[in-house]
């Protein structure tokens, strides 16, 4: 018994020596040098698995290693941490990230100006060209326009929400798939419990063209893609890149809008280094 009283301090002391020599090795210093579009090839580049960052940045012209992760935070710690140069985001959401967290910076526009559009079910077939519709409209309209400005100054000061009633004359009931926590897309206000973002904005705009009641349900990504695809939810808040809508559609139950917003895609990196 003794024995093993003594033996077992040193088995601990050697784990966690073994468990510091992991995180060195896998924590090695990346290149550390400025990003162009001609230096690319072989940076290694943190995307969300399945977003439109990681499909667009994995083509073979870019040259980049992409490390695939399915949280942000995961993300963060990694480039914190030197396990990747840089992360890949939409500029969007970088105007929030690089907000709220101060020690990075955007580095490089990789992609501008892809068209983005909604997923729909291919179960709720009116609603695609009722959508169509009203997008090629509402884009023309000053609402619109105030909406992007809004995202934009999200980059300095957290989103300015404007709140747009639901305006509900007929029966009929628009399920939305929806994504808390993602300024300035989408997110539950703390203090209200209510839906706030830019894309909430957008499609309570469009359901009261349609007269219907919007019902915003909260899920993660992948619980999205099934519930879409199985026609539970008439759609999916998170607009992706129309560049994917050949994948997305082969399987025949996604349908993908006519474009609604023009993103860019953006590396961010440590600040101090670059």
């Amino acid at each position: 018994m003794n024995e093993l009283k003594l033996k077992k301090p040193m088995i601990i002391k050697i784990c966690l020596l073994l468990f510091l020599c992991f995180l060195c090795a896998g924590c090695a210093k990346t290149t550390g040098e400025p990003l162009t579009l001609d230096n690319l090839a072989g940076k290694k580049v943190a995307a969300m698995i399945g977003y439109s960052t990681d499909y667009i940045l994995s083509a073979a012209n870019y040259g980049l290693d992409i490390y695939r992760y399915d949280a942000y935070s995961d993300m963060q710690l990694a480039l914190k941490f030197h396990r990747v140069d840089a992360i890949a985001m939409e500029m969007d959401e970088a105007y929030v990230f690089c907000r709220i967290e101060p020690d990075y910076k955007i580095a490089l526009h990789a992609k501008n100006q892809i068209e983005y559009g909604y997923m729909f079910s291919s179960d709720r077939k009116e609603f695609l060209p009722e959508f169509n519709q009203f997008i090629q409209k509402f884009k023309k309209t000053e609402e619109y326009a105030d909406l992007l400005r809004r995202v934009e100054a999200s980059a300095y000061a957290p989103y300015q929400a404007k709140k747009v009633k639901n305006v509900v004359t007929t029966d009929r009931v628009l399920k939305v798939a929806a994504f808390d926590g993602w300024e300035p897309v989408s997110y539950i206000n703390a203090s209200t419990g209510e839906w706030e973002g830019a894309d909430v904005e957008l499609i309570t705009h469009f359901a009261n063209s349609l007269g219907a009641k919007v019902e915003l349900i909260d899920m993660s990504w992948n619980q999205m893609l099934i519930e879409l695809g199985s026609g539970l939810v008439d759609m999916m808040l998170c607009p992706d890149s129309l560049m994917l809508a050949k994948d997305l559609e082969m399987g025949g139950h996604i349908t993908m809008s006519d474009p609604v917003f023009l993103k860019d895609i953006v590396l961010i990196v440590n600040k101090e280094e670059k």
